[in-house]
Formats: structure tokens, sequence, C-alpha cells
């Protein structure tokens, strides 16, 4: 069992991380579209701990690196329910099903669950469409590390 667990924990680190990096890129190229700093979605998810973060464009240690950090936690635990539902060896089919549940539930989750104050943020920077895509980024995130995993164990 103990086993078990910590093998899911890598891959939901692995797995999670891709997913986070992929997001938050997506999320920056959504801001700077939507005329917004390339750090605003990033920062704005650190208002959990300072209010004022959500409205930061510039880079900063105190909102950048909080929300970068938040951020990717946040996809490493995305990434449990994600590697949970697919687990280690996955058809094609069933790692893209896992990957889409995955971002659905995020979604959900993170704007229609949870208190605003703890909601990611990125809507204050991000038009609905570019919201969206950084939903679809981290499902690909999510997909791309468990294909690129399942092609090394071959």
């Amino acid at each position: 069992m103990q086993r078990h667990t910590n093998d899911l924990l890598v891959r939901a680190i692995y797995s999670g991380s891709a997913a986070g990096l992929a997001s938050a890129a997506a999320a920056s190229m959504g801001a700077v579209t939507a005329g917004h700093g390339p750090f605003a979605a990033l920062n704005a998810v650190s208002h959990c701990l300072w209010p004022d973060a959500i409205w930061q464009e510039q880079p900063s240690v105190s909102y950048t690196a909080a929300g970068a950090a938040i951020h990717m936690g946040s996809a490493v635990f995305w990434g449990a329910l994600f590697e949970a539902l697919c687990g280690r060896r996955s058809s094609v089919s069933t790692i893209v099903t896992a990957a889409a549940t995955t971002a659905l539930v995020a979604y959900v989750i993170d704007y229609h669950a949870v208190p605003k104050r703890v909601t990611p943020g990125f809507e204050a920077h991000l038009p609905k469409r570019s919201l969206a895509m950084t939903y679809v980024a981290l499902g690909a995130g999510f997909t791309i590390a468990a294909l690129a995993r399942q092609r090394k164990l071959r």
C-alpha cells in the first residue's frame, strides 16, 4: 500500500508540474492578449494571501512567487486525481479522458465550489475564452506527461 501511494505521489508531482507549467503559460498568454502584464494572472493567484495581489501586474517576490507556488501546488494536487483516474499504464483514450475529467473537476471546484477568496483569481485578467484555455492547457499538460511516461515505460 505504501509503495502504491508513493508511486502515485511521484507521478502526481511529475504530471502536475507539467500541467501547472502549461496552464500558467496559457494564463500568462491570455492575460497579455487581454492587455494585461504577463505576470498578472499568476499574481492574482496570491490574492488569497494578499487581497490587492489580484490587481498587480508587475513581477514581485510577494505576488508572483507566492502565486506560482500556490498554482503549482494546486496542479500537483489535481495531478493526484488525474493519476488515480488513469493509473500507471493506460491507453491513450484513458489518459485523455482522465485529463479532461480532472481539468473539468478542477474548474468546477475552483470557480463554483470554493469561496471567492480561494479561487485562482485568473478571471480578473482573462476573458472567459482564455480562462477556458487555461483549463484546456491543464488537461493537455496532464496528457503530455502521462504519454511521455508511457513512452519511457516501453
